[in-house]
Parts: structure tokens; sequence; C-alpha cells
């Protein structure tokens, strides 16, 4: 099933970051992915592709390969803002819309990261879930 790759990730994803005590540890975990994660094009650092409802500016892109694969390109102005996004993208990079939709980034509350980040930044990765499903179901069509 394709929708073992994005389950494969998360579960890698959720198992680092229980090996990291709880707390600050796991937020940098979460830093380093953004530090990683390639930047977007000054060129597209645009309004347009500001994620709304982010207390930092976040930068995302869905780009659709001839595969019909999504890939998500992003960047922000705060690490940890980044850093949330790149766990998140890196989850579906390279998927189909179908798998994208059909797995939820769940290891915000299995890690206890929920409890660590402020109720603004919870409303972004609502924000950026809700982002990559509108881009998964406009490749669908």
């Amino acid at each position: 099933m394709p929708t073992e790759q994005i389950t494969a990730r998360l579960s890698e994803l959720i198992e680092t970051l229980n090996l990291l005590p709880p707390g600050e540890e796991r937020l940098l975990h979460l830093i380093a992915l953004g530090k990683k994660y390639p930047p977007l094009p000054e060129e597209l650092r645009t309004s347009q592709h500001l994620l709304p409802g982010c207390v930092s500016q976040l930068w995302i892109v869905a780009q659709q390969a001839n595969d019909g694969t999504l890939s998500f390109a992003m960047d922000a102005d705060a690490a940890i803002s980044k850093g949330i996004a790149a766990a998140v993208c890196g989850l579906y990079n390279g998927e189909k819309p179908a798998d994208i939709l059909a797995v939820e980034p769940n290891f915000f509350d299995v890690t206890g990261l929920t409890g660590l980040i402020s109720p603004n930044r919870s409303n972004a990765i609502f924000n950026l879930r809700k982002f990559i499903v509108r881009a998964a179901n406009e490749a669908n069509r």
C-alpha cells in the first residue's frame, strides 16, 4: 500500500521524538529538521503563499509532479515554525494525493509536543494540514 511510506515516516518521526527527553529537546529536533529543509526561493515569498493564522511568517507552495505526486516547498521566519512545517511536509513530500489525505500527522499529541507549543502554533499546525488537504484535493480533480 502506498500509504505505508507515509505511515513509516510518521512512525520513524514518533520513535525519534520519543527517544529524546520530553520537553525542549524534542522541539530542538524539529528545529534541526527545519534547518535541513530546502529554503523557499525568494520569489515565492509573497503574501499569496503565506499560511494564514500563523504567528510567524510561513510561506508554503504545493507542487505537483508529472507522475501526480505532490511536494511542498516552504520556509518560515521563525525556527520552530519552520521545524514544525518541515516535519509535516516531510511526511507527505513525493506522495500521491489520495495517500496524503489518508494519513493524519498525529505526532504532536503522541510525543507530548502539543503541550510545548503555544495555542497560536497549534492553530498554525491545523492550518498547515488544511492547506495540504486542500492541495491534495485540488490535485485529485
